[in-house]
């Protein structure tokens, strides 16, 4: 289960790197990022710096071309070792992805070389896609488009320079549009306006933000590209599975917990061995796309990060109330997987999965 075991030998010496650097310095102080944005963003340009956005980026374009499992596996180590910084992670590079589907845009032909090298950081939304009709929507204009509505979530306010917008087109096509994450008015009226960090129960250090876009103008040199109307339902599918690595991860850091608790061990055996096969089945499917049961499988990674941070809260007492345990934090990271890019699939296996629970008492 090691990332280093799939890497690409030309990835090793990073991702050596990369592990070490989150367990000398980021592990000791994640319950600390989890609350302070400036231990968030040092930590975020760190791993920048040391070189990880290039994992992902194919190698005729300058990156090193990381495997799918590799991807995962550093997912999963991102995860179990903090929550928050994973996340940001997961939007730059999700950004980041997003511009390489677009490689001859003049955006990716500007940017592609900083954000590799983590020199700028983007954010990205797109989750209002899921809803009929998107709160924002792209009009074709004179010189480029027009953008109008709201963005209901947008992590990374204070920590990234820029995000990515996805809007749908009158013709149902989804524009993707590189925008200040800053308020902003354009000389031509356009507004951005930005809302204070929401106080969200979890990885409150990410700065989420909801954003009101009035008549903002995107010329021709800030569009990322134009993705097909389907361009959601597709990438909800090929992600289903890799967004099973976030909650594998925060149950193995609930297992550690469990493993030091003399108490629980029949506990932390149980939950480890479900983890075990939990991990194989993913494993033998990582190279398939297989919408039902992958929704199935991230529903039970989800699930198991839920219970396996309960039992920890149960070995751990009333001190689990403490903002600043690490046992109070994986359990607010659980119910982040529980909601983070639930569509529709997704959202029937969770159901299914609790409607079973119920039934086999």
């Amino acid at each position: 289960m090691d990332a280093l075991v799939f890497a690409d030998p030309a990835a090793q010496p990073l991702l050596k790197d990369i592990q070490t650097y989150l367990t000398t310095v980021v592990a000791p102080i994640a319950n600390r990022i989890d609350q302070q944005t400036s231990l968030l963003s040092a930590s975020l340009q760190a791993l920048g710096n040391l070189g990880i956005f290039r994992l992902a980026v194919p190698k005729a374009m300058g990156g090193l071309g990381c495997d799918r499992r590799t991807l995962w596996h550093l997912s999963l180590q991102l995860a179990q070792t903090s929550g928050a910084l994973a996340f940001l992670v997961a939007q730059h590079q999700s950004a980041l992805g997003m511009i390489l589907e677009h490689p001859e845009g003049n955006v990716a032909q500007t940017y592609l070389g900083d954000l590799m090298k983590g020199q700028v950081l983007i954010g990205v939304s797109f989750s209002h896609l899921r809803h009929t009709p998107a709160e924002l929507q792209a009009q074709p204009t004179s010189g480029g488009y027009l953008l109008r509505g709201t963005l209901p979530w947008l992590s990374g306010f204070q920590h990234m320079t820029r995000f990515v917008a996805a809007a749908p087109l009158p013709d149902r096509r989804i524009l993707f549009a590189l925008l200040p994450f800053t308020n902003a008015q354009q000389a031509s009226g356009g507004i951005l306006h930005l809302s204070l960090p929401l106080p969200l129960a979890v990885i409150p250090s990410t700065q989420t933000v909801q954003a009101e876009v009035v008549d903002w103008f995107v010329p021709s040199e800030d569009v990322v590209g134009i993705g097909a109307a389907d361009w959601m339902a597709v990438r909800d599918r090929q992600q289903l599975l890799r967004g099973s690595a976030p909650p594998m991860g925060c149950a193995r850091a609930s297992l550690q917990i469990l493993a030091e608790s003399a108490d629980a061990k029949d506990l932390y055996h149980h939950f480890r061995d479900r983890w075990q096969r939990l991990y194989d089945q993913i494993q033998g499917e990582l190279e398939t796309i297989n919408l039902p049961y992958h929704a199935q499988l991230r529903a039970a990674a989800i699930q198991l990060a839920v219970q396996t941070a309960q039992a920890a809260l149960v070995t751990s007492g009333g001190s689990a109330l403490v903002l600043s345990q690490t046992v109070q934090r994986l359990y607010r990271e659980a119910m982040l997987y529980t909601v983070s890019g639930l569509n529709a699939p997704l959202r029937h296996a969770l159901m299914e999965g609790l409607l079973f629970e119920q039934g086999s008492h």
